[in-house]
């Protein structure tokens, strides 16, 4: 007899929001749940599954699309694993770029931190995000 999570069992077994559960349902990576015949959406151990693999995902960074695309390469174990490799290493390019962004962000601020200047006319801070 398979066994039915409502929405509320869901979000404490995975520990998502409900919103969250309802926004992957709506972007189609969350299998849609069957209905009781009270309107109550009733999750199976498959979306279980599912959210597990998704929060996953999520916690690496990868994008709605990119996990619509691993979930398809995980559906068909028949496919070559270069797809996923390849996914994940574009993914890592991204990811590298996006910590250089931050390492310069991080030195612009630390460089503008601890402004000696007693008044706000002179603050560098503000000078800086002023500047054209």
């Amino acid at each position: 007899m398979t066994q039915f999570f409502r929405k509320k069992e869901l979000s404490t077994l995975t520990g998502l929001l409900p919103e969250t559960i309802r926004y992957y349902e709506s972007k189609g990576i969350l299998t849609p749940p069957q209905r009781a015949t009270n309107g109550y959406r009733l999750f199976t151990h498959k979306n279980l599954q599912e959210l597990h693999f998704i929060k996953v995902c999520r916690s690496l960074g990868f994008s709605i699309q990119e996990i619509k695309q691993l979930q398809d390469l995980k559906n068909h174990p028949q496919k070559s694993c270069h797809d996923a490799d390849s996914l994940v290493a574009k993914h890592l390019e991204n990811v590298e770029l996006k910590i250089t962004q931050l390492q310069e962000i991080k030195q612009t601020l630390l460089a503008l931190k601890n402004c000696s200047n007693n008044q706000v006319r002179q603050c560098k801070v503000l000078t800086y995000l002023t500047e054209e």
